[in-house]
């Protein structure tokens, strides 16, 4: 079930703090207008009693689409604290694990560290592609195209909206700016094909081996492998 507690926060603007009530989780199957609040940015949203300014809370939030057997822990850490925030992640997974039915299995457990990493996590389950085989795609798009996409400076992102039964779409955003630049197309018979391969046991170890998570991510182990790390 979705889980709400209050919580003491300041106003970024005038840094009046007022106590408001916050989602540590949710459940998409229970309460879909709080996974549809997620994906629009309003869940966790405040209005300050005083000065009247809105803005959203980032905190550690569980999401968690059962039907989907999906569960997401988003941790915001900044991109050169990751190691502290897998830390995190395990020191509160067993506090997570209480949170589910003690009579069925656990689904695998992602982590993620930022709110994009966790609506295109979400839309990825949703459209039923393979989280570990769209990531391993992001990584050959990076390692195939350096001088134009560098890991370094370029976040590849899986855009669903555009992604039809033809061609999966990935936008490139400039990791400073945040600004989106260019788009690459992946055939889904590509993607076909890769699944019919690691579905063989032998390729899925190699996979895993790979992203063997929780943190799931073709870019922080690209830059691990290049000697930049991400944390």
């Amino acid at each position: 079930m979705s889980q709400q507690k209050s919580y003491p926060i300041a106003c970024p603007r005038c840094r009046h703090e007022q106590e408001v009530n916050l989602f540590d989780a949710i459940n998409a199957d229970r309460e879909p207008a709080l996974r549809d609040a997620l994906m629009e940015n309003r869940l966790n949203a405040v209005d300050c009693e005083v000065c009247g300014f809105s803005f959203r809370v980032d905190k550690p939030l569980l999401y968690h689409d059962p039907s989907r057997r999906l569960m997401i822990y988003w941790i915001p850490t900044p991109e050169d604290q990751h190691e502290r925030g897998e830390e995190a992640f395990r020191e509160s997974l067993s506090g997570m694990t209480a949170l589910m039915p003690t009579d069925l299995p656990l689904p695998e457990i992602h982590l993620v560290f930022n709110r994009t990493e966790l609506v295109e996590r979400i839309f990825l389950r949703e459209a039923e592609l393979n989280e570990r085989i769209i990531e391993y795609i992001k990584y050959m798009i990076y390692a195939q195209n350096l001088s134009r996409v560098s890991p370094e400076d370029k976040v590849l992102l899986f855009n669903a909206e555009d992604s039809g039964d033809q061609s999966l779409c990935f936008v490139v955003q400039d990791v400073d700016t945040r600004k989106l630049e260019s788009v690459f197309e992946y055939k889904r018979s590509a993607y076909t094909a890769l699944c019919e391969m690691f579905d063989r046991d032998e390729q899925t170890a190699t996979l895993l081996e790979l992203f063997p998570g929780p943190h799931i991510n073709a870019r922080s182990l690209l830059l691990r492998q290049s000697g930049v790390s991400d944390s």
